[in-house]
């Protein structure tokens, strides 16, 4: 099988693209498998452990019922990304198109903020805050897998923000910012 370029945009609308070509968000076959995509592209090196991602998908199922969603959330997403190795459950582990080239709007934006904080300029933080469209998984705001990452990221999009002196955009963001006003 040929590698594949695999595209995902976590931050603001949620897409996936595959070599240039969008994935129809419906062909996902429920929210489950959509979630599956979402939490691995997430994660480092696009892969959990299993039982990371049962309790963080089924935290109300016992084990053996949070397998079987798994199985069955993989077997969807698989097939919304053409292909039978799109996601692989192997060695109690679960990966995201391991044979692809996978890469994310968050791990742009995260690369985009550590230079520019390297850098302390205020063009590189203004550069870096434009990678950031918008909140993480803007459609799925109360899941609390996504809870963490998405204040994690706010605040670096605050402080980048901040460091380019967008004063108004921090008073978009945070109102009642002192420092802004």
């Amino acid at each position: 099988m040929r590698v594949r370029e695999i595209e995902v945009r976590l931050l603001g609308a949620f897409e996936v693209r595959i070599d240039g070509t969008p994935v129809a968000p419906d062909a996902f076959a429920g929210r489950r498998a959509l979630e599956l995509v979402q939490l691995l592209a997430l994660a480092d090196g696009h892969r959990l452990v299993g039982d990371e991602v049962v309790e963080a998908l089924w935290p109300h199922l016992d084990a053996t019922a949070g397998r079987a969603n798994l199985r069955k959330a993989a077997h969807h997403a698989r097939r919304a990304l053409g292909r039978p190795d799109a996601i692989t459950l192997r060695g109690g582990l679960v990966h995201l198109c391991p044979t692809d080239h996978v890469h994310t709007d968050v791990a742009a934006f995260r690369t985009a903020y550590d230079a520019a904080r390297r850098t302390g300029r205020r063009e590189a933080a203004v550069h870096a805050a434009s990678r950031y469209a918008g909140p993480l998984l803007s459609s799925a705001p109360y899941e609390d897998w996504t809870m963490a990452p998405r204040d994690e990221l706010r605040t670096k999009y605050r402080q980048l923000l901040e460091t380019g002196e967008r004063w108004a955009d921090v008073l978009a963001l945070e109102p009642a910012h002192e420092g802004a006003h």
